[in-house]
């Protein structure tokens, strides 16, 4: 195959997990904006975003396979993304404290003329965490840049209870559903 594959984004998390895909990658940021168009269901929405970002590179890469991801912490239909500051942190945390939430990531590939878009949603339940664990957890500063202002994959690991679905949906990238569009287009391809 004569198409180079790349991940539209710079998150060192999905690199990580997009190499476990087995394909050869490269990544390149994208600059999109990452805005929830409130008109339309929040899964879908995410969706849109993912595919902004593949747009984005898309642009200057258009023989080329292009994927943009966007995950998103929702909890009771409402989108928390990444705090703005650490007061925001504790308040997301503290709301999902107890509380099972959704995680969302949706997924956009683009190639030729066509695009393929898609999302995984797997339920996150938290303990009931006290002021002590959240305080602790801010001061880690992990939640700073991450949806819902956890990382799963991090220190915030101790938050969560119970989780159903897809763990790595969690961490930003659903590698299994990913794999397999990805090689129903590349093996089309060849």
């Amino acid at each position: 195959m004569n198409k180079k594959l790349i991940l539209a984004s710079a998150s060192p998390r999905r690199q990580e997990l997009m190499k476990d895909v087995g394909y050869p990658f490269i990544s390149i940021a994208s600059n999109a904006t990452e805005k929830v168009d409130t008109q339309l269901p929040i899964a879908f929405a995410i969706e849109q975003i993912a595919l902004s970002k593949a747009e984005d590179i898309s642009m200057t890469h258009q023989e080329d396979v292009v994927i943009g991801c966007d995950t998103m912490v929702v909890l009771n239909e409402i989108p928390l993304g990444k705090p703005k500051s650490k007061e925001d942190a504790r308040q997301m945390l503290a709301n999902l404290s107890g509380k099972t939430h959704q995680v969302i990531t949706g997924v956009a590939i683009l190639y030729e003329d066509q695009k393929i878009l898609f999302h995984e949603v797997t339920n996150v339940t938290f303990y009931d965490l006290d002021d002590y664990l959240i305080d602790t957890y801010i001061k880690t500063g992990e939640s700073m840049d991450k949806a819902g202002s956890y990382g799963i994959q991090g220190y915030g690991k101790i938050l969560v209870k119970e989780i159903q679905g897809d763990y790595f949906n969690v961490v930003g990238l659903p590698v299994a559903r990913l794999y397999r569009e990805l090689k129903s287009i590349l093996e089309e391809n060849n």
